[in-house]
């Protein structure tokens, strides 16, 4: 709904940075408001707008946003595929898409590994076997999404 109305002013006008009852009122911890604030700032001095984003290839659009205090590969990523319908976004880092990996493609992991994170296949494992989805591994990512989120899946692929 609102995002016709949200732009560096409004939320420079919201005094969350200032305010803690009304920051805490709208479920943002204190670290959250500064990369709230630091986008703002990027988009109200211009270094990033809409249009710059839409007409930046991945690579730089992953570069521009993870200067931005807080975002990382993994929300970069989600926003190229959710915000931008960029079709060739592989999220390497999203621990669904790797347990999916792991069950769809059999993969071995070390025995030996501790975690259950450790336990799933790597970002380069991941990248390899996507290869072969050029230029649709957003798609592909859905797919993989989808084999962990509905029990028929999970039935079939023994989990």
């Amino acid at each position: 709904g609102g995002e016709s109305h949200l732009n560096p002013s409004s939320v420079k006008g919201l005094g969350i940075d200032e305010n803690h009852e009304k920051r805490l009122a709208i479920g943002l911890s204190r670290p959250k408001v500064s990369y709230l604030l630091d986008l703002s700032d990027k988009f109200g001095d211009g270094s990033l707008t809409n249009e710059k984003l839409r007409k930046m290839k991945d690579i730089e659009v992953m570069e521009a946003l993870c200067k931005v205090k807080g975002l990382g590969e993994w929300s970069v990523q989600m926003f190229m595929m959710f915000s931008l319908g960029r079709p060739d976004i592989l999220p390497v880092g999203d621990l669904a898409v790797r347990k999916a990996f792991k069950r769809l493609y059999e993969m071995e992991v070390d025995p030996d590994a501790e975690t259950i994170v450790e336990k799933l296949p790597g970002r380069d494992d991941l990248l390899k076997i996507a290869n072969a989805w050029r230029p649709y591994r957003t798609i592909g990512s859905w797919y993989m999404w989808h084999v962990v989120e509905t029990k028929e899946a999970a039935y079939t692929f023994g989990c």
